[in-house]
């Protein structure tokens, strides 16, 4: 694969990528179900079982089956016959064997450019290699019944009175035995769990999230001025979730506070005490959400909606933890397309970035857009969340942009406010936000963006979530 490394992935410094509240092994066990033939056996390669024991090793296994499938890279893994003696070690029996090989991770990694599974696959590659998946083939039957007692061929006398099959077909047969293993892997589904997330659009065509390849893109390098802009926005910004203790007295319950003792004798109950944490600001998760329209090409509204988005990812990913934050980009000709710059299954924001620069500027269908990422951050955690919109203009797309789809965001956004969504608004030079976020303001000049972004999301922590 050109440009790929098999380097093994160092990962973070605080080791995110193994942690329960958000790393990749919560990763696979949150994936759903996956339904797979219970004649097909799954081992795991030494490595993976000891990374992550043998349930979870076999899922990871199966959800990497599950993609290959779907991007139709089954041919990739090494598969061979293979004859031993059953489990009770008694009789000789033949296995189709699939072997996970380093071209079957790499095509992968290379199709899924982009998607939050690649950070995945990426970590565990060099595990997952060697792991297996195999299948018992049902015994030949003319092994067992071609030949007499004496073990004599008997073929060719009996195919005289009967019908024999031509050996076109009895070769097709074989074939499909030994193939028997591929076409369960390609019947592997998941387990969807019943969706109660009914869409209030009526827009036909349905969100999907895309990916661009900028993996041959340097990284991006922040500006000094997006660094600043950070730097005085943390400065100004009044968010800490750090706990902080004290203690009460006077209590009718708790510790015995041996300076109350004396006033027992006069009748007084209140003797205890107890120690009180509280937090600051409570915790809370941040989505923000790009417009990457056609009109954003006007002026200087694209450079300058870039320059807000960097700024509040350096300055958001300082404050809030990485499995809390999200930020996206949406445009689309004839249908929404969503683009992950980041999420708690794919930090790598500085090359994410990059595709800012290679979307296709076309439509804006806020409506389908939000509701498919309201649902997408649902999918992932129960957190409060400040939703953040950049965005200059209304609605307006293929068919989509008419006062009901205005109706509908309206419907959308107000089931994100119900399911604890504050929902914010920033507008690129347009003005008409206050009618459908709880909070916004409108950004003309970018030497104002830190003092006024500060003041808005303040207000919101301060109203929200003090």
């Amino acid at each position: 694969m050109i440009g790929y490394s098999w380097g093994r992935s160092k990962g973070s410094v605080s080791g995110w990528e193994k942690s329960h509240f958000g790393g990749f092994y919560r990763m696979i066990t949150d994936y759903p179900y996956i339904k797979l033939d219970y004649t097909v056996k799954v081992e795991a390669s030494k490595e993976l079982l000891k990374d992550l024991g043998w349930y979870t090793s076999e899922k990871l296994i199966k959800l990497f089956i599950l993609k290959l499938q779907s991007v139709r890279g089954l041919n990739l893994l090494s598969t061979e016959i293979v004859e031993r003696k059953n489990f009770f070690g008694k009789q000789m029996k033949k296995y189709e064997v699939a072997t996970i090989t380093v071209d079957s991770i790499g095509y992968l990694i290379d199709m899924l450019s982009g998607s939050e599974y690649v950070p995945l696959f990426e970590h565990y590659k060099i595990s997952l290699i060697g792991s297996t998946l195999e299948k018992e083939l049902p015994d030949d039957p003319e092994g067992e019944e071609g030949k007499d007692g004496k073990g004599e061929d008997t073929k060719d006398s009996e195919s005289e009175g009967k019908g024999e099959k031509s050996e076109s077909e009895s070769q097709s047969e074989k074939s499909e035995t030994k193939n028997s293993l591929i076409k369960a892997l390609e019947k592997m589904t998941e387990l969807k769990p019943r969706d109660g997330f009914s869409s209030l659009s009526d827009f036909s065509e349905k969100p999907v999230f895309r990916n661009i390849d900028v993996s041959h893109l340097d990284d991006y390098r922040f500006t000094s001025l997006e660094t600043k802009d950070a730097e005085n926005l943390l400065k100004l910004l009044d968010i800490s979730f750090e706990p902080k203790s004290d203690i009460v007295k006077s209590l009718r319950a708790g510790k015995l506070d041996v300076q109350k003792i004396a006033e027992v004798p006069a009748g007084s109950t209140s003797i205890y005490k107890q120690t009180v944490d509280d937090v600051d600001t409570k915790p809370f998760g941040v989505c923000i959400l790009a417009d990457l329209s056609g009109s954003m090409c006007h002026g200087s509204r694209l450079p300058m909606q870039k320059r807000i988005l960097n700024t509040l990812y350096l300055a958001m990913s300082q404050i809030i933890p990485a499995d809390k934050l999200w930020i996206y980009g949406h445009s689309g000709a004839d249908y929404p397309e969503i683009y992950t710059f980041y999420s708690p299954y794919d930090t790598n924001y500085e090359k994410n970035i990059r595709t800012y620069e290679c979307v296709e500027y076309c439509q804006n269908y806020d409506g389908p857009v939000i509701e498919a990422i309201h649902k997408k951050v649902r999918e992932m955690t129960d957190d409060r969340i400040i939703f953040i919109s950049l965005s200059d203009g209304s609605p307006a797309g293929e068919n989509y942009g008419s006062q009901d789809d205005i109706v509908d965001m309206k419907k959308i956004m107000e089931r994100a406010r119900r399911d604890e969504f504050v929902t914010v608004g920033i507008g690129i030079q347009y003005m008409q936000l206050s009618g459908l976020y709880q909070y916004s303001i409108t950004v003309d000049d970018l030497s104002e963006l830190v003092k006024d972004a500060s003041k808005l999301i303040n207000k919101v922590v301060l109203t929200e979530f003090k």
